[in-house]
């Protein structure tokens, strides 16, 4: 989600598949140039022939094997020296954002975040959701990054949490959802104040299913969206009476401070952050 990553992938002349599937994401291929040339490293022959059908001519050969491996071995290569014209291209996109965008109430709400994830070299951010996760994966990065996948499914926002903690007991864990997705597991909350694995669940809570009602409004209208309304639940209040931390916030100003704070509690903390919830941002340079 970074910048506007598509223009990026349409002016590339050649591209490396790493264990990366030629999927919707990808637009089966399209989202690369008419004369793009491809190359893979897969452990999956299917997926390789799957590659291969959406190149056709311009597939230049793949290698069926661990995609980690195979990093390690590019990384511990001898390389020419690269243009530098092209890198910061690609960067100048890549951190490209609309204009407008620091003034809008979800982006101000979650920015902040980024100075707590900066403060340690191997800070973790899990997001997981629709509009609001699409957002966060937006405006924010760390060292270790975990989300929901292509796949779409929400949910595991919490227990990835716990996991998290598990591999990195002294970095800043932060776990951005959105508040249908905190309604699949909330009792994992009771899980981390048990075997006391703190982190931070930052809930965006716009009362919806944004992402089924930003698809009805899309095709059907405002008249006929339906069945996509939550409550204005307390969800600070749930953390709260499963042993952790919880605040509401507000207003985006409150954030930071309110972070802070949940942070510094040593429990499973949660903020639960009224939002206006926005269609999943569309980066476009």
């Amino acid at each position: 989600m970074d910048g506007s990553f598509s223009t990026v992938l349409s002016k590339a002349d050649f591209v490396l598949l790493m264990g990366k599937r030629v999927d919707f994401t990808l637009k089966a291929g399209k989202a690369f140039a008419a004369d793009c040339e491809c190359m893979q490293v897969d452990t999956d022959r299917t997926e390789i022939e799957r590659t291969k059908r959406a190149f056709g001519d311009r597939f230049k050969g793949a290698t069926p094997a661990d995609t980690f491996e195979a990093l390690d071995a590019l990384a511990g290569a001898k390389w020419p020296a690269a243009g530098s014209a092209w890198m910061e291209e690609v960067r100048g996109l890549l951190a490209w954002r609309p204009a407008g965008w620091d003034a809008l109430p979800t982006v101000r709400a979650l920015a902040p975040l980024q100075s707590l994830l900066d403060a340690h070299p191997e800070s973790v951010f899990v997001c997981d959701g629709g509009e609001f996760g699409q957002w966060a994966q937006a405006v924010l990065h760390a060292p270790h990054r975990v989300i929901n996948g292509v796949a779409g499914s929400i949910g595991a926002a919490l227990p990835f949490a716990i996991g998290a903690r598990c591999a990195q007991p002294d970095a800043p864990v932060i776990a951005v959802m959105g508040d249908g997705t905190f309604g699949f597991h909330p009792a994992e909350i009771d899980t981390a104040v048990r075997y006391r694995a703190p982190f931070l669940a930052v809930v965006g809570n716009d009362a919806r299913w944004n992402a089924e009602h930003q698809i009805q409004l899309r095709e059907y209208g405002a008249e006929r969206a339906i069945g996509t309304d939550l409550l204005p639940t307390r969800y600070d209040e749930v953390a709260r009476g499963f042993g952790g931390h919880g605040e509401l916030v507000t207003d985006p100003g409150q954030l930071l401070n309110a972070a802070r704070r949940a942070m510094d509690s040593g429990s499973p903390a949660l903020l639960n952050v009224m939002i206006e919830g926005l269609a999943a941002p569309q980066v476009k340079r």
